[in-house]
Order: C-alpha cells, then sequence, then structure tokens
C-alpha cells in the first residue's frame, strides 16, 4: 500500500543518490551538535509550557511527538474525527463504527502523537483509494460486498509508515431494502427469490416485498409458497385487491374453481361494480358445471358492462347447458352483430339453430362458415345431419361423404353416415361404416352395439353375441344389450347363457312380456321347470295366450293343483269360448279334483262344439261310471266306439258296461 512521503525524505533520498555516504553509518559531528541544541532549546520549552498551564499530560505528549519524530517511536492514535451524513463523530481505539447503505461519510482528520501526522494514513477496508483521509465514501459500497460475501469483516485501518497502528471495526447494517435491491438487480430467479426471502424475514410487514416474492414463487412455479405468501399478505391487509386479484388466478389457472368464486366474492365486496369478477365468478360456475349461477353472474357482468361480448358469449354458452336454446341464440344473435366476421361465433349459432330445429337457417350459416374455412368438415356434417332431419336422405349422405374425404379419420362422421345409411336400408353399407368406425375407435360401444344388431338381423348370431358382450362391459346397466344378447344365444341354442343374460336385463329394469317368455323357455330347456313356470305366469298376466295358459294347465294338473289349472282353463275360454279342447280340459280337471258333475257339464260342452272327438266321449263315460249311472256311461262308451272303432278303451268299457247293468239288474 502506497503511503505519504515527506519532501524532506525525498530530497534526502535524492542526495544520497547522488553523494554517497562516506565513512559507513557513522553519523556527522555536525549533525550530534545540532541534535544536542534542539534538546536543550525543547526541554527549555517544556519547562515553561509545563509552569504555565499547569501540569505536564502536555508536556508528555510533546515528549512523545518527539520521541517519535527523532527516537523512531511508533505512534499512537488519539482519536479519529468523522463526519458521517452531516454529523460528526469522535471515535478512539476499541469503539465500532456502523454503516447502511444510505450513509455518505468523510473521515476529516486523525489525530496521533506522530509530529505533524507526518507518515500517517488512512484506509478503509474495501473501498477507496490508498489514502482515504478526506475522501466522500459511499456505505453502499460495503453493503454490497458483505451482501456478496457475508464473511467478511471491514474496519477503518490507521496507517503509519505501512503499518497498521490503530483499526476501528465497521460495522455493515443489511436492510430489506438492500435485498430489495439486490433482488431487482439479479438475472436469475433462484437469486431474486433468496434475497427477498432474506428481505421480508427480516421486515414481515412489508407488503410490496411479499407482493414481489409472491409473483416469484408463481413464476418459477412454487406455486403453493405463492399462495401462502398471498395470503399472509391478506392476513395483514384484507382488502388488498391485487393480491386478492392474483390470487383468484392462481385459483382459476389450478382450477380450484370454489376458492376462486371466494376470492371474487370478496373482490365485489370492496369493488361492487366490478364486471371483471362476476365474469370469472360465471366462468368457475360454468367449469363446476353450475350453469344456472354462471348464467346468473354472467347478467349481473353484463348490467356492468353490457359491451363484454365474452360474457355475453359465455351467457349463450351457460343457457345452450341449460336447454334453453332460444335464449342461447337470442345471446348468439347479439354476440354475431358485434362480431359479423367470426367463425367461433358463427358455429356456435349454427349448431343453436341446429338443436332448435331451424335447419334452413343452420344450413345457410353453415355454408358461410365453409366460404371462410373451406376445409370445415365439421360443418359439412352438421349439414348433413339437417337435411337428414328434413327427410332429405340422398343430401345428408352426400354431405357425409364429404365432411369424410376432409377428416377420413374423424369416427363420429362414419358413425352418422352409418345411421344414415340403416334409414335408407342400405344395411350392408352402415355395416362398413360402422366396423370403420371400430377400427378408428375400437371401445365405440355404439359403433359395436349398432353392428351387433345388424349381425342379429342378419342371424350372424355367433358375431352379434361377441359384440353384445364387448358393450356389455362397457355399459353393464343397459337392459336392452341383454336382452339381445339373450336372445341371440337362444337362437345359438346356448340357453344357459341365454338365461343368464335375460334374468340381467330384467334387473337393470327391461320391461315386456317376451323377456319373460324368453327366459321361461330358456328355463324350460335347462330344466329349471317351476322357474319356467313362474316366468310364464309373468307373461300370461301380461299376455294371456293360449299357448301359454295350457303350458300353465298342464303343468297345474301334474302338480295337483287342480283349481289354478281351471283358472288356466277358464282364461282360454274366454278367449275362444267355443274351442271344445279346452271344456274337455276343465272337465278333465274337474273329474281329478272329485267334482264330476261339473266334468260331466263341461265334457257334454266339448261334446256340442267337437262331437267326433273320442277321447271326450271315454271320459264322459267315466264320470258317468263313477256315479253308477251305467246306462249312460254305456252309451258314451258307444259312442266313443262308434267315432273311433280302434278305440281301445271304449271296446272294453262296453261289455264292462253290460255286465255292471245285468249284475245291477238281478241284485
Amino acid at each position: 500500500m502506497d503511503y505519504y512521503r515527506s519532501s524532506i525524505e525525498k530530497k534526502r533520498e535524492t542526495r544520497e543518490t547522488r553523494e554517497p555516504r562516506r565513512g559507513g553509518n557513522r553519523v556527522p559531528f555536525c549533525w550530534i551538535v545540532v541534535a544536542v541544541l534542539a534538546a536543550f532549546i525543547v526541554g527549555i520549552v517544556f519547562s515553561t509550557l509545563a509552569t504555565n498551564l499547569g501540569g505536564f499530560s502536555w508536556l508528555s505528549r510533546m515528549k512523545d511527538s518527539v520521541l517519535v519524530g527523532v527516537a523512531g517511536k511508533t505512534p499512537q492514535t488519539r482519536y479519529i474525527d468523522i463526519e458521517k451524513n452531516g454529523k460528526d463523530y469522535v471515535l478512539k481505539e476499541g469503539e465500532r463504527f456502523e454503516i447502511s447503505y444510505r450513509d455518505e461519510f468523510v473521515i476529516k482528520k486523525v489525530v496521533t502523537n506522530a509530529l505533524f501526522n507526518r507518515g500517517i494514513t488512512v484506509d478503509v477496508e474495501g473501498m477507496g483509494t490508498s489514502n482515504d483521509l478526506e475522501t466522500l465514501l459511499n456505505g453502499i459500497e460495503l453493503v454490497d460486498r458483505k451482501i456478496a460475501d457475508d464473511s467478511k469483516t471491514f474496519g477503518i485501518d490507521v496507517m503509519y509508515r505501512d503499518k497498521i497502528i490503530t483499526s476501528i471495526p465497521i460495522d455493515v447494517v443489511i436492510t430489506p431494502q438492500d435485498w430489495l435491491r439486490f433482488a431487482k438487480g439479479s438475472k436469475t430467479g433462484k437469486s431474486q427469490i433468496e434475497y427477498l426471502e432474506r428481505a421480508v424475514s427480516m421486515k414481515k410487514d412489508d407488503i410490496n416485498a411479499r407482493k414481489m416474492l409472491a409473483k416469484l414463487y408463481i413464476k418459477s412455479g412454487m406455486t403453493n409458497k405463492g399462495v401462502l405468501e398471498y395470503k399472509k399478505i391478506l392476513k395483514q391487509e384484507p382488502r388488498d385487491l391485487v393480491s386478492l386479484i392474483e390470487l383468484s388466478k392462481i385459483y382459476i389457472r389450478g382450477k380450484h374453481y370454489g376458492k376462486a368464486i371466494e376470492i371474487h366474492r370478496k373482490i365485489i365486496k370492496i369493488d361492487p361494480k366490478d364486471d371483471i369478477a362476476y365474469a370469472n365468478i360465471a366462468y368457475s360456475y360454468a367449469r363446476l358445471g353450475n350453469w344456472d349461477r354462471a348464467a346468473a353472474n354472467c347478467r349481473v357482468s353484463l348490467k356492468l358492462n353490457p359491451d363484454s361480448t365474452t360474457v355475453r358469449y359465455n351467457l349463450a354458452e351457460a343457457y345452450e347447458k341449460m336447454g334453453r336454446d332460444k335464449d342461447a341464440i337470442a345471446q348468439y344473435e347479439q354476440v354475431l352483430k358485434k362480431m359479423p366476421g367470426d367463425v367461433n361465433v358463427m358455429i356456435a349459432l349454427s349448431d343453436a339453430w341446429l338443436r332448435a330445429g331451424r335447419y334452413d337457417d343452420a344450413i345457410d350459416l353453415y355454408r358461410k362458415v365453409i366460404k371462410k374455412q373451406p376445409g370445415n368438415a365439421s360443418a359439412y356434417a352438421n349439414i348433413g345431419f339437417a337435411y337428414g332431419n328434413k327427410g332429405l336422405l340422398g343430401k345428408e349422405i352426400a354431405n357425409y361423404k364429404k365432411a369424410i374425404s376432409l377428416k377420413p379419420k374423424d369416427p363420429a362422421i362414419h358413425f352418422n353416415l352409418a345411421m344414415a345409411y340403416e334409414k335408407e336400408k342400405l344395411y350392408d353399407k352402415a355395416a362398413q361404416e360402422y366396423r370403420k368406425v371400430l377400427k378408428l375407435k375400437p371401445g365405440d360401444a355404439d359403433a359395436r352395439f349398432r353392428l351387433a344388431e345388424y349381425y342379429l338381423m342378419q342371424k350372424d348370431y355367433d358375431r352379434a353375441v361377441v359384440l353384445y358382450e364387448k358393450v356389455a362391459k362397457a355399459r353393464p346397466k343397459n337392459a336392452s344389450i341383454y336382452e339381445k344378447a339373450g336372445f341371440a344365444y337362444g337362437e345359438l341354442k346356448k340357453y344357459k347363457k341365454s338365461a343368464a343374460n335375460y334374468e340381467k336385463a330384467i334387473k337393470h329394469g327391461a320391461k315386456g312380456e317376451y323377456i319373460h317368455y324368453n327366459l321361461a323357455f330358456a328355463y324350460d330347456k335347462i330344466g329349471k321347470r317351476k322357474k319356467a313356470v313362474s316366468e310364464y305366469k309373468k307373461f300370461a298376466s301380461l299376455k294371456p295366450t293360449m299357448e301359454v295358459l295350457t303350458i300353465l294347465a298342464n303343468y297345474y294338473i301334474e302338480e295337483k293343483q287342480y283349481d289354478k289349472a281351471i283358472s288356466a282353463y277358464r282364461k282360454m275360454i274366454k278367449i275362444n269360448p267355443r274351442a271344445a279342447g279346452l271344456y274337455s280340459g276343465i272337465g278333465y280337471a274337474f273329474a281329478l279334483k272329485g267334482d264330476t258333475d261339473k266334468a260331466i257339464a263341461n265334457y257334454k260342452a266339448s261334446i256340442r262344439y267337437d262331437s267326433e272327438d273320442d277321447v271326450v266321449y271315454c271320459r264322459l263315460g267315466e264320470a258317468y261310471e263313477k256315479k253308477g249311472m251305467y246306462e249312460e256311461a254305456l252309451r258314451e262308451y258307444t259312442n266313443a266306439y262308434q267315432v273311433n272303432p280302434d278305440s281301445n278303451e271304449a271296446a272294453r268299457k262296453i261289455p264292462r258296461m253290460k255286465i255292471r247293468m245285468l249284475q245291477r239288474k238281478h241284485q
């Protein structure tokens, strides 16, 4: 380090270089004489001053100065005079000096016991020049160095001929503003966050610093930390709109719509005319699927700002979701007036007209969309749909084909084309399109179901059941699928699977009498007779056919449930009162029950409608025989024999009745 050198020393140095010394290091005699005389004079002066000033302290300092100047003793610092921000500070050894980034200071002077302060310099560590005496210094330099390296220490060093004789430590005070300065000047987000965290930790009530930190957290992807900072700000200042708005944005981006609504409600309490807050509440309710509240908040937002086309568009969408197509159309039409060339609005209005059945309006507007977007496949597809609803199947198919030419891998358009082919009864072409749908979208349950229906119609039951089983996995509660699968399995004579599918169909709400009939039939085939009868009874209660009632009557006869059998026959007689077989059947049931008179009456009724049935004659003969009316019995057996000479029963009973009649005569 450079230090101050006197002009005398420079001259001496120059002279010494010009005139080499003689005799080594010996001191010239003339200088010794001068030194003795000087000491004598100083002694006289000291004595005089000591007497006049009343003490020896000042004399002692003068003595030290002489010793420093003559004998080369190391000087001592008495004090340092510093001016900081216009105020003077006198510092002695052992004291400390405090500096912050706002401070400016000057070391005005250093008082030592060196004669005329010769050889004395001042160095402030970390700043200034080789001699900082009487130099204006800024505390910000030390603060910046301290922030850059916290391990560094600083001080004011008083030097005598390049040797430190006194050091005053400097306490560098770092404030929150220092960290803010460094944060603003930093080029990396990570370091900015670190500096702001330090600033906030030192001054917890600094809202602006927290806002800066919160924004950096969000920008750096540390959303949770950002939210926490905004919450801390709002705890200090609940009405801070900036923080509320930023927090609401975070919640909406994070899809925390319930929290976003809560924050926007607070914003509205502060500013009841904030139309954007209402619009954002509407948006949040829409994302939650609460379209009623979405629409309500859109309406309030529009009252505050009627010119917002975005909010009006969102209101139209909400009405659309609520099924209020008329209201949706009205809003879309207003938006289109303000934005006549906007394709998105045109499409939205076209779609609304299509749903409302305004097919011609929809077609015209879709045509305008196509002029702006010639490659818009959806527009062609929707035109096709509109023509289909007008019954113009040829135009429907043509537009679907055009849509497919523009977008060949769209399964929805292929599906709609297939449906159009079905309406035209072009089932093979429809099946071809359904297969394309499944190639493009293998899990499409609708296409599988329609293709299964095609196979069922074609009696390709093996393919049909495979598709029905797959559709059932996707739609496990669809009764129709199980019913169709049950029918297909029945046709394949896989009655166990047929019954299982019919059971599921009924479980999931399948209605209609024939499902009970088909299930009963399947039960019959796998030997579950009682279950079959139960289903036949359900069928008969809905549709009492002769076939099913006959099955039930025969079952009741077998099970000796004669009253139920009689009831079944009576139902059949109501259906066909002239059917002879029904009277013979009910007569037989009465006979088994032991009611011979009613049996006879019904047998006679049967004969009235069919006089050529030998079996009925025989049964009537048996009834008379039981009553001991042998002559009547003989007559009926004879009638049976006449109708059918091959009747073994009649041939056997005729002689027997004659014997019985002779026996009764001779008793």
